[in-house]
Order: C-alpha cells, then sequence, then structure tokens
C-alpha cells in the first residue's frame, strides 16, 4: 500500500476517535448575550413577609379560644398509564416519581422498572416555576399547593387524557396555577402554568428540570450524561462533570431543554419562539436546566416529554424531540439502519443475529466496490519491483522520481487511489452504523449468546482486573476483532516496499483493539463479523485470481 493509501487509512482512524470532540469544536454553543426583553439569571431573595403581629394577650376563660388555621399538609397524588407510573407532589407541584413500566433499571434487565426522578438532597424535584424581574425572583420551591382531582388510572377509566390541577400562593401572595394533562399512552405530557396578578416588574417565566446526579453514571466518550437542548437545529449537550461554570443558551429559537443520558430523556418543550434562553449549571451536585420565556402574564403550555430514546415513541409526543436521538452527521445513514435492525429483531427475536444479518447486508451492498479495491491493490504490487527500481535510479531527484511514477502508473492504466478510494465511499456507512449502534436504546440490556448478555455494555468474561480495561474482565470479543484485523492485514497485499510503513499497517489492529476495549459489544461485534466478511472475500478474490 502507497503512502496515499496509508494516509487516508489513518485520516479514517482519526476521525473515528476524534469525532465526537469534532463536532464540538465545529459547532460549540452559541456565544451568551442578554436579551433585552429577559433580563439575566440572578439568585435574587424572595420578598420576606413582614413578620407577625404580636399575640394578644389571652382572653378571660370565659370566652372560647379560636384555633390558628392548621397549615396546608403536602400530599401525593398518583398518575397511572400504559407505560408509566407516575407521583406528583403537592409541594411546588413537581414530579416525585415516574417509574417506566416497559423498561427494567440499570442494574440489568430483572432489575426493577426504570425510575426517571432523582431528587436532590433537599428533595427538589423538577419542574420548579420561577418568575424574575429587575431586582425580584419568585419561586414556587415550598409552595404547598391545594389539588384538584385525586388519583389518575387512566387504564381503569378507558380515556384518552385526564387532566390534574393544583392552584397555590407564591410567597408574595400571587396566584398560580399548574395543570398537568396526562396521556393514556404516551410518555407526553401537557403542563400548563398560569400566574395572576403578578409584580408588574415580572418580565421572565422559567421552568426549571432539577436533576440530583447520580454516582454511579459517567459522561465520557462511550455515554451521555448531563444537561441538554435543541437550539434551532443544533443538538447542544453539556456532560454533567464539564458543568464547572453555568453554560447559557441564547437567546435563540430553543426548542426543547432538559436532562438526558445514554438512552432517557426528559424533556421541556416551549411554545414556539426565537427568544428564549436556557441555562445548564450544578449547584450542589445537582444539575439544573432552566428554560426561560419572556413573560407578560399570559398562561404558558409546555409539552414534556420524560421517557426512552426510541424513535416511534419521541416522535408520538412531538418529532421535534426525535433530535435526541444525536446520531451525528451521517444520522440520514444511521437512522434507515437502525430500522432495518429493529424490522430483522421482529423475525429473529435476537439483536445479536440481527447485527450479523445487518453487516451481511451491508457487505453485500459493497461487495462490488471491495473487488475494485483488491483489483487496485493487486496492480499496485505487481508495479513494485518497477517502483523500487524508479527509487533507486531517482533517489536525490524528487520531482523527476514524481513524473516518472505517474508515468509508470499511467502507461499500466494503474489508479494509485483506487485502493483506497471503494473504502472512502463505504466510510459514511461504516460511522453512521457505528453511530446507530453506539446509542440504539433497542441494544440496551438485549442479551447474544453466553456470556455477552447487553449489547450495549462492553464484553467481559470473568473478572480478571487488567488495565485500561473497566469493567474488568477479558474482552473476548474485542481479542477476536483485534485478530480479525491482524489476519485481514496479513492477508492483503502490501503496496508499498518501505518496511517501516508495513510495520504501521500491522500495528493498526493493536490500536483499533486498544481503542474498542470498552466499546459496547454490539458494536465490537458489527466490526468483528465485518472483519470476517472482509477475510472471507479476500480469499474468494486471491483464489480466483491466483494464476493471473
Amino acid at each position: 500500500m502507497d503512502k496515499r493509501s496509508l494516509l487516508a487509512i489513518v485520516l479514517s482512524l482519526i476521525i473515528l476517535i476524534g469525532y465526537q470532540e469534532l463536532v464540538g469544536y465545529l459547532y460549540p454553543p452559541p456565544p451568551p448575550r442578554q436579551a433585552p426583553a429577559v433580563p439575566s439569571e440572578q439568585v435574587v431573595s424572595s420578598p420576606v413577609p413582614p413578620p407577625p403581629a404580636p399575640v394578644p394577650e389571652a382572653a378571660p376563660r370565659t370566652s372560647p379560644e379560636v384555633p390558628s388555621p392548621a397549615p396546608l399538609q403536602a400530599q401525593e397524588i398518583t398518575v397511572e398509564n400504559a407505560v408509566y407510573r407516575a407521583v406528583l407532589s403537592s409541594r411546588g407541584a413537581r414530579l416525585k416519581s415516574l417509574i417506566l413500566k416497559d423498561y427494567p433499571g440499570d442494574a440489568g434487565e430483572h432489575s426493577p422498572p426504570r425510575e426517571m426522578i432523582r431528587q436532590s438532597p433537599g428533595d427538589a424535584a423538577p419542574l420548579e416555576v420561577r418568575l424574575e424581574g429587575n431586582g425580584t425572583r419568585l419561586d414556587d420551591a415550598e409552595v404547598v399547593y391545594t389539588v384538584e382531582g385525586g388519583n389518575i388510572e387512566l387504564a381503569e377509566t378507558f380515556q384518552d387524557q385526564a387532566t390534574l390541577s393544583f392552584h397555590g400562593s407564591l410567597p408574595d401572595g400571587t396566584p398560580i396555577t399548574k395543570a398537568f394533562t396526562f396521556a393514556a399512552d404516551s410518555y407526553g405530557i401537557q403542563l400548563a402554568v398560569q400566574v395572576r396578578q403578578a409584580p408588574a416588574d415580572i418580565s421572565a417565566l422559567s421552568l426549571v428540570w432539577i436533576e440530583a446526579l447520580d454516582p454511579t453514571q459517567t459522561d465520557d466518550f462511550y455515554t451521555t450524561y448531563g444537561p441538554v437542548a435543541l437550539v434551532g437545529r443544533k443538538f447542544v449537550y453539556e456532560g454533567a462533570s464539564g458543568l464547572d461554570e453555568p453554560e447559557r443558551l441564547g437567546p435563540g429559537q430553543i426548542r426543547w431543554a432538559g436532562f438526558t443520558d445514554s438512552y432517557f430523556l426528559a424533556a421541556m418543550m416551549p411554545p414556539p419562539g426565537d427568544n428564549y434562553r436556557s441555562t445548564f449549571r450544578l449547584v450542589n451536585n445537582t444539575a439544573q436546566t432552566s428554560l426561560t420565556l419572556p413573560w407578560i402574564g399570559e398562561s404558558v403550555t409546555y409539552t414534556l416529554y420524560v421517557g426512552p430514546k426510541e424513535t416511534q415513541a419521541l416522535n408520538a409526543v412531538d418529532p421535534v424531540f426525535d433530535r435526541a436521538i444525536d446520531f451525528g452527521w451521517f444520522h440520514f445513514i444511521a437512522r434507515p439502519l437502525i430500522s432495518l435492525l429493529r424490522l430483522s429483531h421482529s423475525l429473529t427475536g435476537n439483536y445479536g443475529l440481527d447485527i450479523i444479518l445487518l453487516t451481511v447486508l451491508v457487505k453485500l451492498v459493497f461487495f462490488p466496490l471491495s473487488n475494485k479495491s483488491f483489483q487496485s491493490m493487486a496492480a499496485m504490487k505487481k508495479l513494485q519491483p518497477q517502483m523500487e527500481r524508479l527509487r533507486e535510479r531517482y533517489k536525490d531527484d524528487r520531482q523527476k522520481l514524481n513524473q516518472e511514477t505517474m508515468e509508470l502508473y499511467k502507461r499500466n492504466k494503474v489508479n494509485p487511489l483506487g485502493g483506497c478510494l471503494p473504502m472512502l465511499v463505504q466510510f459514511p456507512v461504516f460511522i453512521g452504523l457505528y453511530q446507530g449502534l453506539m446509542y440504539a436504546i433497542e441494544l440496551r440490556q438485549a442479551p447474544f449468546f453466553g456470556w455477552i448478555s447487553d449489547l450495549s455494555s462492553p464484553d467481559r468474561l470473568g473478572s480478571l482486573t487488567i488495565p485500561f480495561v473497566d469493567p474488568p474482565g477479558l474482552p473476548i470479543l474485542t481479542l477476536f476483532m483485534g485478530g480479525s484485523m491482524l489476519l485481514q492485514q496479513w492477508m492483503m497485499p502490501m503496496t508499498t516496499g518501505d518496511p517501516l510503513q508495513q510495520k504501521m499497517m500491522m500495528l493498526m489492529p493493536v490500536i483499533f483493539t486498544v481503542m474498542f476495549v470498552n466499546f459496547p459489544s454490539g458494536l465490537v461485534l458489527y466490526w468483528l463479523v465485518n472483519n470476517v466478511l472482509s477475510i472471507a472475500q479476500q480469499y474468494w478474490y486471491n483464489t480466483q485470481h491466483a494464476s493471473s
């Protein structure tokens, strides 16, 4: 393989490793700007009510004592539909719990159903309402609402939807209502916020998703965990570990904002508008995502999504939520491939087999291009003795060497890029499938066989501790993948006589093995099967052209 081919392969590797960082570099979050209509977010103490009047002396014994009214006690209301069971507290009219019926927790496929709400140590829960103005801030963190309605069981009542209304007063006496509308079989919730008779200087209304961080979760190259927003058509994500300083977005068209991990999303979508702001901040190990709108006293209705990052479920609430599945630059390739994966699963019932079948299908589509690549490399190999003589003859004249080399290619009708161009054509498909398998919720806790019990996690056999291998255990599938790459490199014809370049090519399997050791086993399975099919095709090609 000549220097151009080597350069193409190394470039592909660099793109593969640095893909996520490159996207963040090319599309950074928009710089903060002050919106005239919405004052900058600041923490100002809520107005303190005046001290209570002195209690008069006790009346004579003949006069009955009048007891003070008892403070409202917070109550909890349960809402259950086909896909979740939610608990709301009248303190703050917040979501205290939302359990997904169809998705096990993170401890394994037999763990209890997935809980979407993590409350902070101070019992702060999602969906806090804040009103802000010049020197004024009001919130409903400690407001105990009265509830209009009771527990809701949509499956038993055969209703399409039901509404639960909370009525309360902010610390300064401003009336506030939060009305939740729940659907019978959807992860979407409508939330209407109405505030009446607010102070005249209030000009912004914020809805805040509050998420206590899970110490067992990480955000790195392989996983996603932190605040998220969709600004226009741009997906903006900040890992929870990177929130040393607040990150401010807007003003602009913030279509939704919330909190996400690799497979689940909690998001708040406001009415359409282009002068909104969002702020990501970390307070006492609690992530807060605020969505701030210019406000002139009108009622505001939000669409909430709290559930899995699954295409059909997201689109059923609103297609704009589908952008939460970040398949990267080649999403237009990843999405149909994942759809084929789901279609195959309806027949096989095993996502490991589905990955194998999908890889075979992709390989068949590119079979002619791969043959062209093998043909070009074989032709280049035949020219190696002549190229060596040219290098020896013109070793002191680089320009003449290049001219004679190109003449040699021209006489023999060989394209020096013919070996790598088919690879570059296939590259977007490989990356699209790579991204799809990395983030497809379908692979979460999906078993294959034997020790591979979760295709979304690294494959591990046993519990042997190995440096750079996390979690512990032997990465058997990854080692097979590295071995297949080594065999593939050995079978490929060397198109360069440079021993250094040959050694570098033989190092590629080692580099890929180290890189893939902590990747999801479903992704490693795809790469292994692709390598095995390439080896089979290379063997077939070599057999067919052995005499030529």
